[in-house]
């Protein structure tokens, strides 16, 4: 504006200077064609140079009308692109940029405390494949619409994607929390689209700038870390940050480059747990990664598995895991061996051409291999997951659905999902003497299982009841310490495996 403004200040002024110099050039030449001594020559020169001098004028007149016109123009397209920056078109929340600027001018006054609140809706990307993105469209203003309504005296952002934020100034976390709380079952009200009732779940972080971060980016940084305990947690809730979370971070971050250098270094091994039918023949194993730290010892599964899903480093251990499978395969002689597959990974086309690299290097046959994946990866799969698990299953490897029963995998998702193993978690197992629901559902699933012809496993068979009775509810592959505990491929007696069960009764 500011410039246009400056253009229009000088062009009035041009103007101005160029009448009076017209207006004199007329006056000039009206008395030379007017005075006594003026031949029929000199009136007829000074009438042709009036005529020219008033269509100057006219044209200059114009011209101006015609340059204001464009400035004005372009003051109305700035304006336009100036609110674009400012604003998100589709919510009306700030826009990332105009908000960071305003995060970080906050920042700078050290007087009054600073607030900054991180939003994300959960499981997004589930919304708009299962109902389509005018859907998620919808959710996006909704959202947007109950920020502004729950913390009117906040100022509300959009990130980006399903990703919002939330700047307080002054106003006290006991405030805060209490309209955080509002907000949690405001959003979780079900709004209409397109004849759908759509409930959102929402998971918050929060962090405040006093004696915890000094800068917009610590603030920022701060604010994440509390939104990643929140989806850790469970989702669905807000997180306040806390120290503890800086050092968590740390641990984090050691953990990743030790795990690294084991990968790299060859400090890994897998461990095999047999898989038996109902005469407790070995039928296949389970290839489990261990971590031998050469300081800490044994790391378990439950400590560095997350920590690789944090990352990348997650497609890393999984093809060390692959390959190591492969190269052993030679020692299994028949057997088929199955391989954790992370969700994380599923989200990647590189494990498809991964699984190719390594089968074709190792000289490995696919039809040998199973990729198991959780319930929970299922039942968030997005058409390309879907693609990638077809693909996998066009190459010849089996894939099986783990821990059934965990999460909200319903029967329908079986004739759905490209599955060819269903394994039933070992809570239901354990279970099956004392729960009827439990003996319910593991026989229902047996029979879905026989009708589609998918092999059914029963896991964490502890004792010889639960063989016997996961047998008789027609699981037809067992697998537990009842039978054996996993263990190094140069520790296995397949002879003996057969027998442990009795051993183990």
């Amino acid at each position: 504006m500011g410039l246009i403004a400056t253009i229009q200040r000088q062009s009035r002024r041009s103007y101005l200077v160029s009448q009076c110099s017209l207006v004199g050039a007329l006056t000039a030449t009206s008395a030379i064609a007017l005075s006594a001594d003026a031949t029929g020559s000199i009136v007829a020169t000074s009438a042709a140079a009036m005529a020219a001098v008033g269509f100057s004028m006219f044209t200059l007149h114009h011209a101006r009308r015609g340059v204001y016109r464009k400035l004005e123009h372009a003051h109305i397209a700035d304006g336009e692109r100036q609110r674009m920056m400012e604003s998100d078109v589709m919510t009306g929340a700030l826009a990332r940029r105009h908000f960071m600027e305003c995060l970080d001018q906050a920042v700078r006054r050290t007087d009054v405390p600073v607030t900054l609140m991180l939003i994300d809706i959960d499981h997004f990307k589930q919304l708009n494949d299962t109902l389509g993105h005018p859907a998620g469209d919808a959710a996006l203003v909704h959202l947007s619409n109950c920020l502004r309504y729950q913390f009117k005296t906040g100022q509300v952002g959009r990130l980006g994607g399903d990703e919002f934020a939330v700047l307080f100034t002054g106003t006290s976390e006991t405030e805060i929390a209490r309209q955080t709380a509002a907000l949690l079952r405001l959003v979780a009200k079900p709004f209409r689209h397109a004849g759908h009732d759509i409930a959102l779940s929402v998971s918050i972080g929060t962090a405040t700038s006093i004696d915890r971060a000094h800068d917009a980016s610590g603030l920022f940084q701060n604010a994440d870390l509390a939104l990643y305990a929140s989806k850790s947690a469970g989702r669905g809730r807000a997180t306040t940050f806390e120290e503890s979370m800086l050092q968590d971070r740390r641990r984090i971050r050691y953990l990743q480059r030790e795990l690294r250098a084991a990968i790299y270094l060859d400090h890994l091994e897998l461990h095999y747990q047999p898989v038996v039918d109902a005469q407790t023949q070995v039928k296949g194993f389970e290839a489990l990664v261990r971590w031998r730290h050469p300081v800490r010892g044994l790391i378990p599964p439950v400590e560095f598995i997350p920590v690789a899903e944090s990352s990348t480093l997650i497609d890393l251990l999984g093809e060390w895991v692959f390959t190591r499978a492969c190269q052993d395969f030679v020692r299994l002689g028949h057997l088929n061996v199955s391989i954790n597959v992370s969700g994380e990974q599923l989200k990647r086309d590189n494990l498809v051409t991964m699984a190719e690299q390594v089968l074709q290097q190792t000289g490995c046959s696919p039809d040998r291999i199973v990729f198991e994946i959780t319930e929970t990866a299922a039942t968030e799969a997005s058409p390309d997951v879907l693609r990638r698990l077809n693909k996998l299953r066009e190459m010849g490897i089996r894939l099986a659905l783990d821990d059934f029963g965990t999460g909200h995998c319903g029967f329908n998702y079986l004739k759905t999902l490209p599955i060819d193993v269903i394994k039933i978690d070992r809570s239901y197992i354990s279970n099956l003497g004392k729960d009827r629901l439990a003996q319910v559902l593991v026989s229902a699933l047996t029979e879905v299982g026989r009708i589609q012809g998918v092999s059914v496993v029963a896991e964490g068979v502890e004792t010889d009841e639960d063989f016997q009775l996961a047998k008789a509810a027609g699981c037809d592959r067992f697998q537990g310490y009842a039978i054996a505990r996993p263990q190094p491929l140069e520790q296995i007696d397949l002879s003996r495996i057969g027998g442990m069960l009795a051993e183990a009764s």
